[in-house]
């Protein structure tokens, strides 16, 4: 990972909390554009892995085009969304009231809204986002169900009670304790709380990921603890990192691609899109390896 750390800019030092927040704000305005082009164009835009039931990609990634890749990039992010329904019992336990926390461009909070009649509170911690989701909620015909909130996820609205809160690939960026005694306060007793996240089975795993991220993995159990102090208990735990695993071929192909076809881009770009594609390879051997795992975590509330 050395050339890694040569090329990335991630914070190395301790920062305060309120720092943290709008560092990792700005990280992901800044993203946006990007983010757009390499899954979008939307209306519903997914920043997370992909599920791939045979644990294979189905393309041959060295012949495909940026939009091929692109394209079953897509549809094995909705996959993951629609396991996790399955996994989470969403017909009945997120058709309600729900918080998306971390929702990124709202993907996520326009599938439980459109799949699930779900009143989604979408919560972001980037400015530039809400607009762009409350455009493509109001493009899906849900405007009504889904509202977009600009807050730290430590200060979630006392507006409730919320039947349920989801965290998508987003919950490694906040700070645990303090975040599942804030859901205690506004989730319904017998409210679930649904993760999605990559957690680490090792020291290098976790390198790996928070450096291209800027985010903070722990393990499962510092979760359980996490939860169980705020009187949570952890009720599913389904482990899916070999079905997710060709997500970073695709990714690092489409980004390869990319570099090889796309001759106007500047030369900031192709320094971004180079770090890119070495923080995917290295994604990608460190889950193969056993690094660090995928999980889906569901907790309810005493």
């Amino acid at each position: 990972m050395s050339n890694l750390n040569e090329l990335s800019s991630s914070p190395q030092t301790a920062l305060e909390p309120q720092d943290e927040v709008r560092i990792v704000g700005q990280y992901y305005d800044d993203k946006t554009a990007r983010l757009v082009r390499k899954y979008g164009p939307g209306p519903r835009i997914h920043y997370h892995v992909g599920h791939y039931p045979s644990s294979k990609t189905p393309l041959n990634v060295h012949d495909a085009t940026p939009d091929d890749i692109r394209r079953s990039i897509r549809i094995h992010q909705e996959g993951l969304l629609r396991y996790a329904a399955k996994i989470w019992g969403a017909e009945h336990r997120l058709s309600g009231r729900i918080l998306d926390v971390g929702c990124g461009l709202g993907g996520g909070s326009l599938f439980w809204a459109q799949e699930y009649g779900a009143d989604v509170t979408a919560v972001t911690n980037a400015p530039e986002h809400a607009p762009i989701v409350d455009g493509f909620a109001q493009e899906c015909g849900v405007g009504g169900k889904v509202r977009t909130l600009v807050c730290d996820a430590m200060h979630l609205p006392l507006d409730g009670p919320y039947d349920a809160a989801v965290a998508i690939e987003s919950s490694g960026y906040f700070n645990r304790p303090r975040w599942f005694e804030r859901l205690a306060r506004v989730l319904r007793p017998g409210g679930s709380v649904c993760i999605e996240e990559v957690f680490t089975t090792r020291p290098h795993g976790a390198d790996v990921w928070a450096e291209y991220f800027y985010t903070k993995p722990a393990t499962v159990l510092d979760y359980v603890e996490a939860a169980e102090s705020a009187g949570f208990e952890l009720v599913d735990d389904v482990d899916a990192t070999s079905e997710t695993s060709p997500f970073w071929e695709e990714s690092a192909a489409w980004t390869k691609a990319v570099l090889d076809s796309d001759n106007s881009l500047s030369p900031v770009d192709r320094r971004q899109l180079r770090i890119s594609l070495m923080a995917n390879q290295a994604l990608g051997t460190e889950w193969q390896a056993g690094g660090l795992r995928l999980g889906f975590l569901r907790f309810e509330l005493k």
